[in-house]
């Protein structure tokens, strides 16, 4: 016989978030809409104002309102980021032990996929906005933060050009499992990058979708041995790192973790939308 447990109701705070998030899958709220001032949610939700508060807090770490301060500040509706799905992606993959060639399998598969519709379907403007991740690494090859972003939107708007969302998030995506492995390299390492990235755009703009993944397909494999090496490099330096600092005792010292940089939200304009009460205020 099946037994069930006594269900418990969702908080205050909960059914405000998921009114809120209803609003903007039903489309009554898009990105960009500013929600009523917190006065008039408290006043249409029946709630109070630390369960509104909390609510919205909700909505702001799944990416999906961004406060804004000031005079004229409050709650915004934006856009979840992938970026925010790739930490929880990352640490999945890190605890079933992973591998960079598992990482590297994945990619091989979606990228042919990808280039191909990008052939199919990328705009002038789209090609363009990717011409332009390759001159800024060329301009700038031993400006390491410079490169790093670049190459990594690269990747993006390629993904992007091919007009199928979900296709770009699984790319990008893995993209960003990728960059979480972490990888630093030269001025060198930067201009061959920006020349394999050329050439590959240059396939593709040709309409050559079979010399394009050629190119690319050999560019993840070149990738896949500088991040293994990468990755070793790192794993020694972290096990010199714990040696070096452990006490007189032989007790480990303690190392820190980096934590991840939330997107700003763009606004764009205001919305006027009513939510009928949870419950009357006690």
């Amino acid at each position: 016989m099946v037994t069930f447990e006594n269900i418990k109701p969702l908080k205050a705070a909960q059914l405000i978030a998921r009114r809120i998030r209803d609003a903007v899958i039903s489309g009554e709220l898009t990105v960009g809409d500013r929600l009523p001032p917190e006065r008039e949610l408290i006043k249409q939700f029946g709630y109070s104002r630390a369960a509104v508060r909390e609510g919205l807090r909700l909505l702001e770490a799944d990416g999906l309102v961004a406060m804004q301060a000031g005079r004229n500040g409050g709650a915004v509706v934006s856009s979840p980021d992938t970026d925010r799905l790739a930490p929880t992606l990352d640490m999945i993959l890190r605890l079933r032990r992973t591998t960079i060639h598992d990482v590297h399998e994945a990619q091989r598969l979606i990228e042919p996929l990808v280039i191909a519709l990008v052939v199919e379907r990328a705009t002038p403007g789209d090609l363009a906005r990717v011409r332009q991740t390759i001159d800024m690494i060329e301009r700038d090859p031993a400006n390491a933060e410079t490169v790093r972003t670049q190459s990594n939107l690269f990747h993006t708007l390629l993904a992007e050009a091919a007009h199928n969302d979900v296709v770009a998030i699984v790319a990008n995506l893995i993209r960003q499992v990728v960059i979480h492995m972490g990888y630093r390299g030269g001025k060198a390492e930067a201009l061959s990058i920006a020349r394999i990235h050329r050439r590959i755009l240059d396939a593709i703009e040709a309409g050559d979708v079979a010399a394009a993944t050629r190119r690319a397909l050999r560019h993840l494999d070149a990738s896949e041995g500088v991040l293994s090496a990468s990755d070793k490099r790192t794993a020694r330096a972290r096990r010199g790192s714990v040696h070096s600092t452990e006490d007189a005792s032989g007790a480990p010292g303690r190392t820190k973790r980096r934590i991840g940089r939330v997107p700003d939200a763009s606004v764009s304009k205001s919305a006027s939308l009513r939510f009928l009460p949870g419950r009357p205020r006690s």
